[in-house]
Formats: C-alpha cells, structure tokens, sequence
C-alpha cells in the first residue's frame, strides 16, 4: 500500500502540483515571517550588547520609588559620583544627562521621525574622549551654543562639521554649530532614531539641574563581576536610587525591542493563517477530485484484501510526501524572503542594524508541522470518503455521489452557526458600548456558518447566473451543470475564492471607515484652523502663545496635559483656557459648558463621571504629577468619550 500511495503521487504530479504551491505559499509565509523577524531582533540585541559593553553598573533612579520628579525625588549629583568612582573595585566612571533632542534637517522636516529623538551629553574623560561615542569626524562640543550629532542622522540629514543646524529640546528651539560626528552602537539609533550630545554643563541647564545627573555609569576593573561590584555601589546609594548591571540594561532594551517586533510577527502570521485556511480548501478539493478518479482503483483494492485503514492510510501518505515536499520548499524560499527582507529595508531607507541570517529551529519545525498537517488534515475527509466506498458498487460504476439530502446534516448545522454569529454579532452591535469579543466571534461564526451553508446557496446562485451563462452557448450550459451536479466541490472551490475577497472587502472597509471616522472626530470635535506642537515631545514653550497674537487670531487656547491619580487609577488632566475653547472646539455638553472651567472647577466627561458617580457639584480628591494633593469640582460634563 505505502508503495501505490507513492506510484499515485507520481501519477498525478501536474493535479498535485497545485497543493503543493497552496501549501508552499502559506509555509513560505510562515517560516519567512520567522527567519526575519528572527534575524531583525538578533541583530538589535547584538547592537544592544555592544552599546553597553563598556558599562558595567549603572545607578539610576528607581522609577517604582522615586517616580518621575517632585521636591522628594531622588538626586544623582556631583557628589555620588564622586563616591562611586572610589568604591574598590571601579575601574572608571562616567555620567550621563538624557532628555529629548528633536533635530530637522535643512528642509525643516524631524529627522528621525516615528524613532527615538534623544539628547545627551559629551562626558570626556581624564583623556578628554568618551569612550560611548567615538568621534568620526571634529571635535566634542564644548560651549553652550555647540553640539554633536550621530554620523547615521548627519549623513540622514546633509549635515557635516561647520553646519548650524535646529534642535527642538524639550520645548525651546535651539540653534547649534555642529562641531562633531561620532559613531554609537545604541540600539534605539540603529532603530532610526536619532541622538544629538551637548557638552555636560549644557545639557544639565537643559535637561536637568547643574551638577546633576540622569545616569552614573560605572565601568569595573578586570577580573570584577557585575554583580559583585553591584552589591558594593548599592551601600553608597541614597534612598530611591538603584544599581543595575550592564547586562540588565542590554537585557531590557532588547526585550523592548523584542516586544516591538512580537507585534510584527503577530501581523504577519494572521495573514500566513489565512493563507493556510484558503489553502485547506484547495487541498480538500484536489484530493477529493482524486478519490473520485481512482474509485475503481480504490474498489479493486478492497477487493484483493485491502482494508478500510489501509486505504485510508494510503490517501494519507500521498497528502504526507505532498505536504512534507512542499514544506521542504516552503521553508526554502522562506528563508530565501527573510534574507531579502532585511537589504530590502535599507535600499528603502530604513535604518536597521546589520546582522547574520538566523533561521531559528522554530522556523525549521513550524515549517514542517504547518506543511504536513495542513496537507494532511485536508486530506483526511476525503480519505474516508474513499474508505467508504462499496468494492462491488464502485466497480460496478453503482456508486453515485452523495445527493443533496446527504447534505441535510451540514445545512442545519450551518444555518445553526450562522444564525448564532448574526446574533452576537448584532448583540455586540447594538450595546452601548460595542463588545469586541462578541463582534469578533460572531464574525468569526458568521462566516464559518455561510463557508458551510455555500453546497446550498450554490444551486440558486448558478441558477440565477444562468442567463449569462447562456451567453457562452453549449460550454456554458455544460459549466452550469457540471457546478451543480456535485455542490460539494463547488462549495469547496468557491469558498477559497470566497474568503480572499472577503478578506479584500473587509480591509478595505474597515481602511475607508477608520479613515472616515477620524475625520469625522477631528471636523466634529475641533474647531479651530491649526494645531502648533513641537516634535517629539508635542511640549511647547510659554513663548509658543505669543505667536497667536496676531491680528488674523481670533482665539487661542493652550493645551497641557498632566498625569496624575483619582481613588488609585490613573488618570490624565487637561488645562485649557476655557471661554476660549468655545471657539475652538466642537465638545457638546450634557450640562454646564466651558464657561464653568477656571480655579478648581473641571469638566469631566461623561463616562468617567458615569464610572466615579459623579455630578454637576460633586467634588474628588487628586493627586498631582509632583505629588502634591488637592480637591476638584465637577462643574460640567461632556458627551465625548474622553476629556
């Protein structure tokens, strides 16, 4: 038997040939998406271990104590670098200033953007150099209107030493003399972004406070571990400081990265499932054709002694050699898509760090387990089917195809189905708020439901087509009654069409209708003419509203939003100069209006106001960004969803 199932494969090479290329397709998909994303992290985890190869400890503050800022935070002064570079042990030390650094090129677009936009310090050492960022080209900066940018980002933006070039810091606009190039291996710039160094004293007046620090960074003598040296800095620390170790750091930003690329990965491999589902229908259809050509092949088996498992067996092991061939060629041209992928990218312009091709063993075993069972499992009902057979009916040309009240079975259950995805659908529709999970599920059951209704809808459907079928004279004729002869086959071939340009539909409405809806938001919920914000922070500076004093300004309004906490949750506030929002904004009330903001009154919108029980007068403790508490009043209340 295993001998015929293989003298079948080569039998019917050119019918086979296209489970092969459904099922290479998705395993390609598949294994490519794997080997890239899988080669794109490796690659960013190597940069990240390289940046941080001569750290060794660094001191940070401990955001689950410290938090972000307020009078009680944590400091990283002068004077606690001074006692970490005399702990045993400590080799040198350096710190660090970190803030954000916006930087536009010479046409005044953001470099960088959608990345990482950092600023930073120049730290030199006793040799006058700092060993994180060698210079390629000038000098380090050394006076308040000097900088140095990344050589990725100068030669990005045209810029070489001698060039002034615009930086938006936090808020103030910047104009600098570029004195320096210098090379760096830290991930978040091999990622696109980009990262701008002013001498120390600079960057403390922007980015922190004069002899302070964002970051100490300790390098440990040779022979010293990580941990060991760990330990020791931590008694000099001052209460909200912590130490972590140079491999935790390269750890996390890896991890960081990692997660990002999760999220791509994820993406891809839906549309390689749906590449496999469509697939399932194929392959289901080519072997049922084939069952149905050998059923007196199969009948005189079954007359010379072969049992049911073993015909059903030998149906397997032909869908087996076919799916493990085309998993073989799959993961091939898989790996051969992510090898592509990555030089594809650069020639676009992304930046993405270089690295060795991965082909990590789950690639191999997906590769393998997808092709095979896919192909196998698609196989396995027509497999039975042929099992079925009667020798002496089949071999007496008796056996008929199943009839349509054979069908009976699988149009109750599909009308079952599909009634209960239209009936979550509609439920998760019609609340208040839309339930995703029920809209989802019954989207999903919805079409299940209609991919097995279809041997019943496909009669009346050709039967309406007719018509134009009669258009193509005798061939037509013959088309319509070879689809309806057997609705099985029919149904299996048109549901693979069916669910591609479902799929194609369904993006392109959700595209369309997610881009109408954020119009809509922005024409309904915005009145005013233009939006000023600064890249990348979207802080802009107190001199920012002067500019709207103009005589074409009717009304201006500044908008800043400020973290803070309501009975434990988080929450966000929003400062607005209320009587000019009317003119501004398109916020419909459910009572009061803008008239009411100003001191300790607030508009809420009406869901949190629903979730806390609040009302017009209803008054709530709050904890601010720096810490410090106070009361609020509810004066009004919005229709918008947020505030």
């Amino acid at each position: 038997m295993f001998r015929t199932a293989l003298r079948n494969v080569l039998a019917h090479k050119a019918r086979l040939l296209m489970t092969v290329l459904a099922v290479m397709l998705g395993v390609a998909f598949v294994s490519g998406t794997l080997v890239f994303t899988s080669t794109i992290s490796d690659a960013y985890r190597k940069s990240s271990e390289k940046g941080f190869t001569g750290v060794d400890v660094a001191i940070q503050i401990d955001r689950k104590e410290g938090g972000k800022a307020g009078p009680g935070a944590p400091k990283l002064t002068q004077g606690l670098l001074d006692r970490a570079a005399s702990v045993p042990g400590v080799a040198s030390v350096s710190a660090s200033v970190a803030g954000s650094a916006a930087i536009a090129d010479k046409h005044g677009e953001l470099v960088g953007h959608g990345f990482s936009t950092q600023g930073g310090n120049y730290y030199a050492g006793k040799d006058g150099k700092d060993a994180r960022y060698p210079l390629k080209d000038g000098r380090a900066p050394r006076t308040a209107d000097e900088v140095a940018l990344d050589s990725k980002t100068a030669d990005r933006a045209g810029y070489k030493v001698g060039d002034t070039v615009r930086l938006s810091v936090d808020g103030p606009v910047l104009e600098q003399k570029v004195t320096g190039v210098f090379t760096t291996d830290d991930g978040n710039v091999a990622a696109g972004g980009s990262l701008a160094l002013f001498d120390t004293a600079t960057a403390q007046k922007l980015y922190a406070k004069p002899g302070e620090y964002s970051e100490i960074l300790v390098k440990a003598q040779q022979g010293e571990s990580q941990s060991a040296l760990k330990a020791a800095i931590e008694k000099i620390l001052p209460p909200g400081a912590d130490a972590v170790t140079g491999k935790t750091l390269a750890d996390d930003q890896a991890a960081a990265v990692e997660e990002g690329m999760g999220n791509m990965r994820t993406a891809l491999l839906g549309f390689a499932a749906v590449a496999l589902f469509v697939g399932v229908f194929i392959i289901a259809n080519t072997f049922t054709m084939l069952v149905s050509q050998r059923t007196k092949e199969i009948a005189l088996l079954r007359a010379v002694g072969a049992s049911r498992r073993q015909v059903t067996r030998s149906v397997l092991v032909e869908a087996l050699v076919v799916g493990a061939v085309a998993a073989v060629a799959g993961l091939v041209i898989g790996i051969g898509i992510g090898a592509a992928l990555h030089p594809l990218m650069r020639s676009t312009g992304m930046l993405v760090p270089d690295g060795p091709l991965v082909v990590p063993p789950t690639a191999v075993f997906a590769a393998l387990f997808v092709g095979v069972g896919v192909t196998v499992l698609a196989a396995w009902l027509p497999s039975r089917r042929a099992a079925k057979v009667p020798p002496v009916a089949a071999m007496g040309s008796l056996h008929a195809p199943a009839s349509s009240r054979s069908l009976m079975l699988r149009n109750g259950i599909g009308s079952a189905v599909s009634a209960a995805g239209l009936l979550l659908s509609l439920t998760g529709a019609l609340r208040d708020e839309p339930a995703k999970a029920l809209l989802g599920l019954g989207a999903v059951l919805l079409l299940v439901g209609v991919i097995m209704l279809t041997p019943l809808l496909s009669r009346p459907l050709i039967a309406a087509a007719a018509p134009a079928l009669r258009l193509f004279g005798i061939s037509g004729k013959l088309a319509r009654q070879n689809a309806v002869r057997n609705p099985r086959r029919t149904a299996a071939t048109a549901s693979a069409l069916m669910i591609g340009l479902t799929l194609i539909t369904s993006m392109t409405v959700l595209a369309v209708g997610m881009q109408r809806g954020l119009e809509k938001m922005a024409t309904d919920g915005l009145r005013a003419d233009y939006v000023l914000s600064m890249a990348p922070t979207r802080r802009s500076p107190p001199s920012a509203r002067d500019r709207g004093r103009l005589p074409e300004v009717t009304a201006t309004s500044p908008v800043r939003i400020s973290p803070a906490r309501i009975d434990g949750t988080s929450r966000n506030l929003t400062g607005v100069v209320g009587p000019n929002m009317k003119k501004l904004s398109g916020l419909k009330f459910s009572e009061g209006s803008f008239d009411r903001i100003g001191g300790d009154k607030v508009v809420v919108d009406h869901k949190t106001a629903k979730s806390f029980g609040w009302q017009a007068g209803s008054t709530f403790g709050v904890t601010y960004e720096d810490g410090s508490k106070g009361r609020l009043t509810v004066a009004a209340s919005s229709r918008a969803t947020t505030c």
